[in-house]
């Protein structure tokens, strides 16, 4: 099986913004919020702070890269939420495959001539400038969500830094299991930014470990059991790996299929991204050791609002960093853990 290589980046990305805090080899606290994004279903409390009732009806379209993933169900609830408080219409709509760019394009300019009043995107390409620029120039206003286009024409970008959460989870991974080794690395993809900026993020972190040997990388666009059999063939051809990165879901967890299947916990160590409730499991079971977990349910409600101040003619940030949060085993019941993981099942108590 080819192996795809990326090089080493320099480690000279800024993290100030997104700082995870670890104290330990068994506890994390996720980033601080901002102040301007709503707690993970506060809405179903009535407790959000953030935006105004719109005054006017407005209808919005969500466009996100697929619509099976837990995650993107997340921010669907999210804006939903937002929606039902602000009195505004949000419809939800998303290739059945993350890699389906034709279709997500086609509902792209759909939305154009259907003139709605607001788009919330997540690209499946950062080249999807210029759909996103016929929307602006139709007077249509676009927020993109944890994955934007380049150069960043929408009016406002709302994510995490995919950079700063994977280089913290790799440094966390070699000071918890030893400074000595050999990794590799499962993508989904290498089209969009977050499967371009993971792995980048990832080998800025282990970049500070020169006796960790990089294997190489496998691309096993968004298919556990094609993250399954690209792990079972790097193991086989370099048994020496002991670390191993899933850069969301669906990779991570065709790992830890891997590692329970051939009996490797505690040989072989996971590090995964997006944590769904399937990683939450795999974290539980000892078959992935941490995973970063964003906060798609607020990326969602907060489009929404940022959408409806650009109706209102307010200014918004070009860019909104959203936090994420470190979840290993030994965290993953606590509170903050649990509010966290409800962002996918709110009835989750741990």
């Amino acid at each position: 099986m080819k192996q795809r290589k990326r090089s080493m980046v320099g480690a000279g990305v800024s993290v100030a913004t997104l700082m995870l805090l670890v104290s330990g080899c068994g506890s994390t606290a996720p980033q601080a919020n901002s102040g301007t994004t709503p707690s993970p279903n506060s809405t179903a409390n009535g407790t959000q702070s953030t935006g105004t009732n719109s005054g006017k009806h407005y209808t919005f379209e969500l466009i996100t890269k697929s619509n099976a993933s837990p995650y993107w169900l997340a921010v669907k609830q999210g804006a939903d939420d937002a929606a039902q408080k602000y009195g505004v219409t949000v419809n939800f709509e998303a290739p059945a495959s993350g890699t389906d760019l034709a279709t997500q394009l086609s509902m792209i300019n759909n939305s154009v001539t259907a003139h709605v009043d607001g788009i919330i995107l997540a690209a499946q390409s950062p080249s999807e400038v210029a759909p996103v620029q016929n929307a602006e120039k139709a007077g249509i206003p676009v927020v993109t969500v944890d994955s934007g286009v380049s150069p960043n024409v929408a009016d406002s970008f709302l994510a995490t830094s995919n950079i700063a959460a994977s280089k913290a989870i790799a440094q966390y991974m070699v000071k918890l299991i030893g400074t000595k080794g050999a990794y590799a690395v499962i993508d989904f993809n290498e089209e969009s930014s977050t499967g371009i900026e993971r792995p980048q993020g990832w080998n800025d972190g282990m970049a500070g470990f020169p006796n960790y040997k990089f294997i190489g990388m496998q691309i096993c666009n968004n298919s556990v059991a094609t993250s399954q059999s690209e792990t079972e063939a790097l193991l086989q051809a370099h048994p020496n790996i002991n670390l191993m990165f899933g850069a969301n879901d669906r990779s991570a967890l065709g790992i830890a299929n891997v590692i329970k299947n051939e009996n490797l916990k505690g040989k072989v160590y996971v590090a995964g991204f997006d944590a769904d409730l399937g990683e939450m499991q795999a974290i539980k079971a000892g078959y992935i050791t941490a995973s970063i977990l964003q906060y798609p349910y607020q990326m969602g409600y907060q489009a929404v609002q940022e959408l409806i101040k650009i109706k209102q003619g307010q200014t918004v940030p070009k860019v909104v960093d959203t936090p994420y949060y470190l979840v290993t085993a030994q965290n993953i019941n606590t509170p903050a853990a649990i509010k966290a993981i409800q962002q996918y099942v709110p009835s989750y108590k741990g």
